[in-house]
């Protein structure tokens, strides 16, 4: 059997047409909410036909998915500019800067974590996103590992993992007490009493 033909590339027509549906989208869900928001509403939004939103974005949860996948996408690109600083260093910028565009996005933020669990399209965005950032924090601890400042016996990917589960086991907390708290303090000190079992 044939193996399938890789998607064409949207035409400059066909790719501002997505953007002006995602921003509508996106705009109207932080108006009134996820649920309030109806396809037919995105699609007044952006001034297109209804049928158009769904050959761009085939369920709504595809938009909190890709607002989801740019914003970590955003952090990781600038996070891995971080280069010569310390491990320690590097892991704190990378927390940080998620924890303030979940901040500066609550709004968003609380409706990708309630519905992100077991909901097709954004339960796998969030999926290969914890992949991208396991692979971000494996590159962490084995450059720590190379300059001595994290232990050379821990299981790098391993460590990853639960570095993974750390972030989102806070972030999930910290919009489940209602994202009152201060999320990149509260990451910084769970992770600093896990990082002081692994240093050199």
């Amino acid at each position: 059997m044939d193996e399938l033909a890789p998607p064409r590339p949207l035409s400059q027509r066909a790719k501002a047409n997505r953007d002006r549906i995602y921003t509508a989208a996106i705009e109207l869900i932080r108006e009134r909410g996820y649920g309030a928001v109806t396809m037919t509403d995105i699609a007044k939004a952006a001034g297109v036909a209804r049928a158009s939103v769904f050959n761009h974005f085939p369920a709504k949860l595809a938009f909190l998915g890709e607002w989801f996948e740019r914003f970590t996408r955003a952090v990781l690109h600038e996070a891995s500019q971080q280069t010569g600083n310390s491990a320690w260093t590097r892991l704190c910028f990378v927390l940080e800067a998620l924890a303030r565009g979940a901040e500066a996005n609550k709004d968003i933020i609380v409706h990708v974590a309630s519905l992100a669990m077991g909901h097709g399209p954004l339960a796998a965005t969030e999926a290969e996103l914890d992949d991208e950032l396991q692979l971000y924090f494996a590159r962490i601890i084995r450059d720590g590992q190379a300059s001595g400042e994290i232990d050379r016996d821990i299981d790098v990917d391993f460590l990853a993992d639960m570095w993974v589960g750390l972030l989102t086991v806070t972030a999930h907390d910290w919009v489940n007490r209602g994202q009152t708290s201060d999320l990149g303090a509260e990451l910084k000190a769970r992770f600093k009493t896990l990082f002081r079992g692994i240093e050199k």
